[in-house]
């Protein structure tokens, strides 16, 4: 007696002892639902990236406020159109105020100048004029000040006065009328004099602005909050700071001071996507609950075994949830898709499972646990084989480079083995007890199979009886279609946009829906295109970084090379004086020796060949750099703790509306000029470099997985049915009709315009994963058939009016399941849902109506190969 036989006897004779001790474990399993963590974050490259290394080490040794920072943005827009008008800049020096004033944003600050603005400079100018001297420039962030050369040209920063608090500034301004204020705006933004802040209030105001106009539509406040140690990624950022940025928001919004602020920031982002997430979940859960119920009482037209479905469904995702909660896995938002795709999986094992029980139950002599035990003997192979290849094409995406999607493969494949056990014995056991009872009481119920209906069963023989007659050129067809699927799928955009995990605003449709689950307000993805469409943006600078002996004279000849090419490249930022925006020490060295005296000197008398390179004592110069202008040199030289010098960054901002390769051309050009240099190493990083690296990897991904799944898969299909069928041909035959549909569903996605982004990226594994159970089915029932005397044909027949059925039911309720993504609030989630839904109804159709042709063709090759005595086919193809 073979395990399965054993098993299936258990779960029949025993029935009540196997639902005891299948609930117990759902009270174990269970019990983990409660440690269920909720994660907004979304893993990227894994942390041994060189590139992503390299961004760390650069945020930690070249950033201003160091690593330990976050930044939030917010712009703002006058409503009269000016936003450098008197009462423009006063309403946000207030603002400004009122950030410093509220406690929860104020204990995450990071010091009395954490906030900077167009205001902050313009007030300070006025102060200035009152004082007679020029006050520091205010604090700004890392990537604001980023090109950075306004530089006090007082040698002794102990001379200098305080700096304005806000109130000052806020004073000044205010006893000042409408023309005094725009006369400052006028001087500080003059383009033709040098003032202190000037660059800094540049890179504050829109990429519209005309230089020297003292009007602008818009323009940014900058708000550095502490951390409190390092951030692997901005949604992952402590409460207290997150607390903090929704303060300022809620600040924003209770202000009528004429003026629309628009906030970005990681922590908005952090709460925004944690909301989507429950939101998505209640739409999502009623939806999916809606249309497994619709679409197993067309299947089934029996409310018990609707019950018994629904209840073993509720314990597959109480054992795979609360597994994650044991494990310490958190529900993130590629997770949401988790339990839409076990609902489908265990639709799909509870149809085979009833249906081949209700042909079983057709033998008037058969009792329900005969007739079960038959049924699981009959597709308990299949379903154990289903199970086995499902998780190879899940467990396939731990070759991903993205954490995400690795621990989406790892819990689906968790969740896939519980549905075996679930639908393999707890829903059996539960079936034979309860039509025994029934049985007992005078009800005996032999409800029929969906592969009764006339229509149904006309339209699952087709494929049967075009594989009869003609299956050569049906499968002509299929390869000429296949051949186009191939084309489209080379052309498959890759991309996963920022903006794909940001809630839209939700559809005029869910105003109806009742109060409790009606979505939250979704602003951040608005406010985000109004920031990015607007200014110079963080993901718009990127880094070439250079590690080790950098006082030498031949790594700054490189670095002129390198700035030199970077310049030459259309992808380059200009600045506000029409010059590509790329900051090196060779740069910015100049400048501050064009603004102090002193370190003229010292710099000039090291270039020996008047080239503007220092060539000699390059060690002695850096360090008067820093002693004239330590913040400037902090930002493009790394002095270690010991004084010596082992690190410079070269900036280059690049236009992030390019495509990825593109933007990071000029970095890599940059890169490469300089490898070449003694006794450092160079790379290229930043966000446009780890971004493109992220969608290699994506690629990575889509390739590795599906090859390893079908080359994994292939292998066991062959060996099971050489084992099982002597014909291990059958599971090259098996395999094929989904090769097809993976092929047809990627070249959709490309007329579709749907990219291979950080969800669509598991289509691929999951789609051969799912689909071969279809394609394992047709070929276990027409191997059972077909082992008799019966013909080919009558074979196919069986196989697509039995087995078919099931497909039908299945395929139709888990593509309605995962149809449902598309109610999502997530564009990924929706385009992921849409995707998969596609590609079930491309499985079931090329296990139902193209594999059959592959078997007629098979059966003809054994019959004439292997079993002479077998009937031979009754029709040719013609």
């Amino acid at each position: 007696m073979s395990t399965i036989d054993r098993l299936a006897s258990v779960a029949t004779d025993h029935p009540a002892i196997v639902v005891a001790v299948m609930l117990v474990l759902t009270g174990v399993f269970g019990a983990g639902l409660a440690d269920v963590e909720e994660s907004s974050s979304i893993s990227g490259l894994s942390g041994d990236s060189p590139a992503r290394e390299a961004y760390d080490e650069v945020e930690q040794r070249f950033s201003d406020q160091g690593s330990n920072t976050t930044v939030t943005m917010v712009a703002v827009r006058n409503d009269t159109g000016n936003a450098l008008s008197r009462g423009s800049l006063l309403s946000t020096l207030r603002y400004q105020r009122s950030l410093h004033q509220n406690r929860t944003l104020n204990r995450t600050l990071a010091g009395d100048q954490a906030t900077a603005s167009v205001a902050n400079v313009v007030a300070r100018a006025a102060v200035a004029a009152e004082r007679e001297r020029t006050l520091p420039d205010p604090v700004l962030t890392d990537w604001t000040d980023s090109e950075r050369t306004d530089i006090d040209a007082s040698e002794n920063a102990s001379a200098r006065p305080e700096p304005p608090t806000l109130d000052e500034q806020i004073t000044q301004l205010e006893s000042m009328n409408a023309s005094q204020v725009s006369t400052v705006v006028e001087r500080v933004l003059d383009p033709d004099r040098s003032s202190p802040g000037k660059r800094a209030a540049l890179r504050l105001l829109p990429q519209s602005y005309e230089p020297g106009s003292t009007t602008a539509d818009t323009h940014l406040v900058v708000v550095v909050q502490e951390t409190g140690g390092d951030v692997a990624v901005e949604v992952a950022l402590p409460e207290r700071v997150t607390d903090g940025q929704v303060a300022a928001r809620e600040l924003a919004k209770d202000r009528s001071d004429g003026q629309q602020y628009y906030l970005y920031s990681g922590g908005l982002m952090s709460g925004q996507q944690s909301t989507a997430i429950s939101d998505s979940l209640a739409i999502l859960g009623p939806l999916a609950l809606l249309f497994v119920l619709v679409v197993l009482s067309i299947a089934y037209r029996d409310p018990v075994d609707i019950v018994l479905g629904l209840l073993g469904i509720g314990v597959v995702l109480a054992w795979t949830m609360g597994l994650m909660g044991w494990l310490g896995i958190a529900f993130g938002q590629t997770m949401i898709a988790v339990p839409i795709l076990l609902i489908g999986l265990s639709v799909d094992y509870a149809l085979h499972v009833v249906m081949r029980y209700r042909e079983e139950r057709a033998d008037e002599a058969a009792s329900p646990a005969t007739a079960m035990r038959r049924s699981l003997v009959g597709v308990g192979p299949a379903l154990a084989l289903v199970t086995a290849t499902t998780a190879i094409g899940f467990l396939a995406n731990l070759t991903s480079q993205m954490g995400d999607i690795r621990m989406f493969g790892v819990v689906s494949a968790i969740g896939i083995l519980a549905t075996l056990c679930v639908f393999g014995l707890l829903v059996p056991a539960l079936k034979v007890g309860v039509d025994s009872l029934l049985a007992r009481v005078g009800l005996d119920r032999r409800p029929s199979s969906l592969g009764s209906n006339e229509t149904v069963s006309g339209l699952l023989r087709g494929g049967a009886s075009a594989a009869t007659r003609a299956p050569v050129a049906v499968l002509v067809l299929v390869a000429l279609v296949t051949a186009g699927g191939a084309v489209g799928a080379t052309q498959v955009d890759i991309a996963t946009p920022e903006t794909s995990f940001m809630a839209d605003d939700p559809p005029a449709w869910t105003e109806d829906l009742p109060e409790a689950v009606q979505p939250s307000e979704y602003f951040l993805k608005e406010n985000r295109r109004f920031i990015y469409g607007n200014f110079q943006t963080p993901d718009k600078q990127g880094y070439v970084y250079v590690e080790g002996n950098v006082t030498s004279a031949a790594v700054l000849d490189d670095v002129t090379r390198a700035t030199d090419v970077a310049e030459s490249s259309d992808a380059v930022l200009t600045g506000p004086d029409g010059d590509p925006v790329v900051v090196t020490p060779v740069t910015a060295m100049r400048t501050a020796a064009s603004q102090n005296d002193s370190f003229n000197a010292t710099f000039h008398a090291a270039d020996t060949d008047g080239n503007g390179v220092p060539d000699r004592n390059v060690a002695s110069v850096y360090d008067a750099f820093y002693e004239t202008t330590p913040r400037l040199a902090a930002r493009t030289l790394h002095r270690s703790d010991d004084g010596t010098y082992d690190g410079l960054l070269v900036r280059i901002a690049v236009n992030g509306n390019l495509d990825r390769d593109a933007a990071v051309a000029p970095l890599y050009g940059a890169a490469e000029t300089m490898e070449d240099a003694d006794g450092v190493s160079v790379i290229a990083t930043g966000s446009p470099v780890t971004s493109k690296n992220l969608n290699d990897g994506l690629a990575t991904t889509v390739i590795e997985s599906l090859t390893l799944t079908l080359g994994v898969v292939l292998v066991l299909l062959t060996v099971i049915f050489h084992v099982r069928e002597g014909a291990a041909s059958l599971g090259l035959v098996t395999l094929l009709p989904i090769f097809c549909s993976v092929t047809w569903l990627l070249g959709t996605m490309w007329l579709l315009s749907i990219p291979i982004g950080l969800t669509t990226a598991l289509v691929g594994s999951i789609s051969v994963g799912l689909g071969v159970d279809y394609a394992i089915h047709v070929s276990e029932r027409f191997a059972e058939e077909f082992e008799g005397e019966t013909d080919s044909e009558t074979a196919l027949q069986r196989t697509s009016t039995g087995t078919g059925s099931a497909l039908f039911s299945s395929a139709m309720t888990t593509a309605a399941g995962f149809g449902v993504l598309s109610f999502a609030l997530l564009p990924a989630l929706r385009q992921f849902g849409i995707v998969l839904a596609i590609g079930i109804v491309y499985s079931f159709v090329a296990s139902v109506y193209v594999q059959p042709s592959l078997l007629e063709l098979w059966s003809r090759y054994r019959s004439e190969t292997t079993l002479p005595a077998k009937a031979t086919p009754s029709a040719s193809d013609d």
